[in-house]
């Protein structure tokens, strides 16, 4: 059996955060923040290696159902992503199942002195390499695209997008969009000359999950004022996406602030916590020098980003800076899932 390596990259939302659930056009961008898989073959029992901040081994057994069971300590949410594709792939697996040693890493999505997430979607980027690796292993007839959605759904208890998942996917920048009749819309874009940015970590990680309640708590209890604020921003995000093809770098500043606006007004409604103090001071340092900042996905914590159409602006807004972590070596063109057997 050969061993199978497989690296996948985080992504930054660049437009289309929130309404993107419900069907807007989003834009995304895949980074230099890899998780690393790799498959290998052993004799005696089977390990389940994690390094997030610290490395971790943890033995287990294949049972007869093709699923496993952990002999010594559980890996938690390394784990459960582990059965969550299992469970999918039930029905479709050898009914021997060799001894193998398969590594997870994400180290790149923390930070290496404290050990912080940095919030750049590394549960999408190791469940693409980890499930790309797995689709190698057995030889599986299955699409990966849409096992990927399919396990990082489960694993997310149905909710969220599918973009991050995408964007590991396919790397670069795409166009996302849900499609009620199929699986996601994806198209590679490329970056428009003369649009300059930069993304800065707000110093503190943010729940998706806990946000994303809030967010379903205003659908729930005021349907037609949810359905109007994310109507604007489904309506922001499709003028984006349009502008963004047609490389007006000046529309796009405009739209970018719009959006974030848009965003203002569903964190004021749905109390979701998107606009951070942090993220108000990048806002208002940016405007100071007549660039443009918004929350990146979520917001609340993780990263933000700063546009213009000057690099020096850029450069003088990073000069400013005083803790946040930046992605000074970003690029539009970061590959995809990668997957090489030795």
């Amino acid at each position: 059996m050969p061993s199978i390596a497989v690296s996948a990259p985080g992504k930054l939302v660049i437009t289309g955060e929130y309404a993107v659930i419900d069907g807007a056009s989003a834009i995304a961008l895949a980074v230099n923040r890899r998780s690393r898989v790799s498959v290998s073959p052993t004799i005696g029992q089977s390990v389940l290696e994690v390094t997030t901040s610290g490395a971790e081994r943890f033995p287990f057994t294949w049972q007869a159902d093709g699923s496993l069971k952990f002999t010594d300590n559980d890996p938690a949410e390394r784990g459960e992503l582990l059965r969550v594709l299992l469970k999918q792939l039930v029905g479709r697996l050898p009914a021997a199942l060799p001894d193998v040693v398969i590594s997870i890493d994400s180290s790149e999505f923390y930070l290496a002195a404290d050990g912080q997430k940095l919030g750049l979607g590394s549960s999408a980027a190791v469940c693409v390499s980890l499930t790309a690796a797995l689709h190698a292993l057995f030889g599986l007839p299955d699409d990966l695209q849409q096992l990927c959605y399919d396990v990082h759904r489960e694993f997310q208890d149905g909710k969220g997008s599918g973009i991050d998942v995408a964007t590991s996917l396919h790397g670069g920048v795409i166009r996302f969009q849900l499609d009620a009749m199929g699986p996601p819309k994806c198209e590679a874009l490329s970056w428009p000359q003369g649009l300059y940015m930069l993304p800065v970590w707000t110093g503190h990680a943010a729940s998706t999950g806990q946000m994303l309640q809030h967010l379903d708590g205003l659908r729930e209890s005021s349907p037609a004022m949810y359905l109007n604020l994310i109507g604007e921003l489904t309506q922001i995000a499709g003028c984006f996406q349009a502008v963004w093809q047609r490389q007006n770098v000046p529309e796009l500043l405009e739209l970018l602030v719009t959006y974030g606006f848009g965003l203002n007004r569903l964190d004021e409604a749905a109390a979701v916590g998107i606009y951070s103090a942090e993220h108000v001071d990048f806002q208002h340092r940016a405007a100071a020098i007549g660039a443009v900042y918004k929350p990146s996905g979520a917001g609340g914590g993780d990263f933000g980003l700063v546009f213009s159409d000057s690099s020096a602006k850029i450069e003088q807004f990073a000069a400013d800076l005083d803790s946040a972590v930046m992605l000074p070596d970003w690029s539009p063109t970061v590959p995809g899932v990668e997957l090489r057997t030795d």
